[in-house]
């Protein structure tokens, strides 16, 4: 339940990593979660994440790109849904999401196990389901250190939280 800095992070931790810690780093909105990755990929700190992140990231990072290039007015699926030519000419968002599998940072795939485990932890702690998935894998292998910018997971018992101290 304690939240400390991201700067604060010991090296040899290991670490959950959530999907926005991501985001931040590839979109250039945060030099502390630039150099938590580069800690990850040096091997100073372990990182771990889940595939359910990856495609989150993906996911955002689209969005973001077709933002950026004006083809949406907001970040939202509903607005870029249907834009098949669009999404085609998106490119940029790719090659960051791959980088996670290249950063020495350990991918856990989902099992039905950790599914019906996120439904307790929903019923807990009132997380969403992304949410809620994430504290499975904590659980289900023994990581006791998560590092996001997302509050609802400071009241999760058992979990450190690591936060970026340079975004708002």
């Amino acid at each position: 339940m304690p939240v400390v800095p991201l700067a604060g992070l010991p090296a040899g931790t290991l670490v959950l990593i959530d999907a926005n810690i991501f985001v931040y780093a590839f979109r250039e909105l945060s030099t502390e979660c630039e150099r938590f990755l580069e800690r990850c990929r040096a091997q100073q700190v372990f990182g771990a994440t889940t595939l359910e992140v990856v495609n989150d990231v993906c996911h955002r990072l689209m969005l973001a790109e077709a933002l950026d290039e004006g083809l949406i007015g907001r970040p939202a699926a509903a607005a870029l849904a249907g834009k098949r030519d669009a999404i085609r000419r998106l490119h940029r968002y790719w090659p960051l999401t791959i980088q996670i599998f290249e950063m020495n940072i350990a991918v856990l795939a989902l099992q039905e196990a950790r599914v019906r485990r996120a439904h307790t932890v929903r019923t807990s702690y009132g997380l969403l389901t992304t949410d809620s998935l994430l504290v499975a894998a904590a659980e289900e292998n023994s990581i006791e250190n998560l590092v996001t910018l997302d509050s609802d997971f400071d009241r999760i018992p058992g979990l450190t939280v690591y936060k970026p101290t340079d975004l708002s």
